[in-house]
């Protein structure tokens, strides 16, 4: 099967070559630059012929350069997000050539004005936010992963080498990922208790991501910490194909949009096996399966008015992986199997001149088996769910939104599991799990953007959730505010109360309580946010207080009577100027919790006091752009001994990044991308915990699987 793949992927490479040199028959060569009014370059922005769909992106230097084959009167259009659309007209002669130099013009904002809110990022390529989707893939130590980015953000915890999101004293579990509407119940691939490795989706799928950490609006559901939200692209503007080949993994991607401009297809796959990265970088780890996975996607866009789009997102993930199990009591090994599946179907309509609908209906499902020594289980998951919201805006001062929303979730596991958890010794006691867990929600939500007559923005909403299970209804609610100071200077805050179930393993009658309840925190916020031009600066307080977390017991496993608290400051500064672009966040974290095994108010395992990451990349001369990133993080709370609840620390994680990328057009309609990347430069081996025989008189160090590493490939878009 692996052997087919690879020979696909060789066959679609040659095919773009083939594709390319095509190209080069006489016609009409275009060639030109794209710029702002500053006279700044725009690098990725798309060039191509209405007519023909041929076309190239800009380079970092704003070029662009393509052959046309259309004759007569040809339509040249350019577009970047956040810049108004570009339309000439170009005279066809055959065999001659041209030069263009295109301006773009900033979109004008008919809407209402854009406001800062606490604890919200966008990532998305529109003037003037925190992270743009060439950042995700261009800022060091990310492996071009979105997860990973948005870990650069203030307000993350560095607990281990993975993806997983941590969010300001929350478990991982508190943060709840969307996709075009739709609640993604496992975003992670090689999932782990603590995330995953990676993220699932590819970065070059999405138009854009917004982000909180905080105080988030009753737009959104099931999270006591965090959101991360993200939309998949819209019609493509040309056809593009684009192979992409790395140590580790291969892609292969086609883009198809309707001449009509109505109609528009996207696909992509990508192939990962690690076995040559593993084997050309020494590793702390014993694979007796290399981590592999296989995904596709494909979005269609369809548009049959000027005010109605209707997208089809469809996505299939596959991963495996084998790996040694260290102890200083027993060595095993751990084997995991998993797939992850989504449809989702979404309409956005302008129904009538102020009101816009939005609707969307998905079917995510999710099996996974994994063994270890006495662990064997098998987890199924299905949710199925719909969504529906009203935003009516008369003016650019008053919006409001209504919504509903319905979530059915369906669970199944079945198997082993360890007596004492994670004691996956093959001789250790274990017992029965046969989880069957079916819950239903229903939502509403209303919430009201209004700009005061005094110059400040407010926010206040309400959200109702019930829960079949437990049989609870929660009523939630939340405001926001933002002042301006002066035009680039504004004082936000938020306050809000935010209710999640427990994950589905937790109501097993044998190793969880089917009686558990909703759990619930509380979020307060302020902060200060300076933007203007090429420069962010914002700095925020918080302070989240939690209840009826879950709490083990010793008569019925696990009951809903843990709490705990939060509090912190988060900085984070972004500047650009000229080639450089800089940006850095820190983040201090103070949070205890009776939570779990923790019999008493203590550091949970996710306590990182301190948090910094620094990233710097610059556009060098001949289309080289380089980077580098340094993060640090104080060491991550263990237990050394019988009562002693999370009272030691490992060593400080430290660890730097640095990559380097050239951009090459060699057939005039290609834009190529060679990158390169030393991960972990300093050599260092981080500790991330220490795992304990079970008297405790004996101890083994869990380290980070690279020192110093390398990778390396290529990315052929045409």
């Amino acid at each position: 099967m692996n052997r087919y793949i690879h020979c696909t992927i060789a066959a679609l490479f040659i095919t773009v070559y083939a594709y390319g040199f095509a190209q080069n028959k006489p016609g009409f060569h275009i060639s030109g630059s794209v710029m702002d009014t500053k006279g700044r370059p725009l690098a990725y922005a798309n060039v191509f012929i209405a007519q023909t769909l041929q076309g190239s992106m800009t380079k970092e230097s704003g070029e662009f350069s393509f052959v046309c084959t259309g004759t007569g009167d040809l339509t040249l259009i350019c577009t970047y997000i956040g810049y108004r659309k570009h339309t000439r007209t170009l005279k066809s002669r055959p065999g001659s050539s041209i030069s263009v130099t295109i301006v773009m013009d900033t979109q004008d904002i008919t809407a209402k004005p854009v406001t800062v809110y606490a604890s919200s990022f966008s990532a998305a390529d529109e003037k003037g936010v925190t992270l743009t989707s060439m950042d995700v893939v261009r800022t060091p130590g990310t492996a071009a992963d979105l997860f990973w980015a948005v870990k650069t953000l203030p307000g993350m915890q560095q607990v281990d080498e993975g993806a997983g999101l941590f969010v300001r004293g929350g478990d991982v579990s508190e943060t709840a990922v969307f996709l075009d509407g739709a609640l993604i119940i496992h975003p992670y691939k090689y999932e782990s208790p603590t995330g995953g490795y990676f993220g699932t989706f590819n970065p070059f799928l999405l138009k854009g991501t917004y982000f909180s950490s905080g105080g988030f609006s009753a737009r959104y559901g099931h999270a006591l910490s965090g959101v991360l939200s993200m939309e998949s692209r819209d019609i493509p503007g040309r056809k593009t194909i684009g192979i992409g080949i790395g140590l580790a993994a291969e892609s292969a991607a086609l883009e198809i949009p309707a001449k009509n401009g109505k109609l528009g297809f996207s696909f992509s796959g990508n192939i990962s096996n690690t076995k040559m990265l593993f084997e050309l970088n020494r590793c702390t780890k014993t694979f007796s399966r290399y981590p592999a996975s296989f995904d596709v996607n494909f979005n269609t866009v369809y548009k049959p008015g000027p005010n109605t789009k209707i997208k089809l997102f469809m996505f299939r993930q596959d991963d495996k992986i084998g790996v040694e199990v260290d102890d200083p009591d027993y060595s095993t090994q751990f084997y995991g199997n998993g797939s992850n599946q989504l449809f989702n179907l979404q309409a956005v309509t302008l129904a009538a001149k102020h009101i816009l609908i939005k609707a969307n209906a998905a079917v995510s499902t999710y099996a996974n088996d994994s063994r270890a020594g006495v662990l064997d289980i098998t987890t199924k998951d299905k949710l199925l769910q719909a969504r529906a919201s009203a935003e009516y805006q008369p003016n650019a001062d008053f919006c409001l939104r209504i919504g509903a929303e319905l979530l059915g979730m369906r669970t199944d596991i079945a198997g082993m599991v360890p007596l004492t958890r994670e004691d996956y010794d093959p001789a250790a006691p274990c017992m029965k799990i046969d989880t069957d867990y079916a819950s239903d929600r229903t939502a509403g939500f209303i919430e009201t953007e209004y700009l005061t007559p005094f110059g400040f923005s407010l926010v206040p909403g309400l959200r109702i959730e019930h829960e079949s299970i437990s049989g609870q209804t929660s009523a939630d609610p939340r405001i926001s505010a933002a002042f301006p100071l002066s035009g680039s200077l504004s004082v936000t805050a938020a306050w809000g109360v935010y209710h999640q179930p427990p994950r589905p393993e937790y109501f097993d009658p044998y190793i969880g309580n089917p009686g558990l309840g909703l759990q619930k925190s509380s979020h307060i916020i302020g902060g200060l946010a300076y933007t203007r031009d090429e420069t962010i600066f914002r700095i925020e307080c918080y302070y989240k207080k939690y209840s009826s977390l879950l709490l083990e017991d010793p008569s019925v496993n696990y009951t809903n009577d843990g709490h705990g608290y939060a509090s912190g400051i988060d900085l984070f500064a972004k500047h650009r100027m000229g080639r450089f672009s800089a940006w850095a966040s820190y983040s201090y974290l103070h949070t205890r919790r009776k939570w779990m095994d923790l019999r008493e108010l203590a550091s949970p395992y996710f306590d990182i006091t301190h948090n910094a990451t620094g990233v710097i990349t610059v556009d060098l001369p001949r289309n080289l752009s380089a980077g580098c990133s340094f993060r640090y993080a104080s060491g991550k709370p263990y237990t050394p001994g019988p009562g002693m609840y999370n009272t030691e620390r490992v060593p400080p994680y430290a660890k730097a990044d640095i990559t380097l990328s050239w951009i090459h057009s060699f057939l005039g309609s290609d834009m190529t991308i060679v990158y390169a990347a030393v991960s972990n430069a300093l050599n260092r081996i981080n500790i991330f915990d220490y795992k304990y025989s079970a008297d405790f008189s004996r101890r083994a160090p869990v380290k980070s699987s690279f020192g110093r590493s390398f990778y390396f490939g290529f990315q052929v878009n045409i």
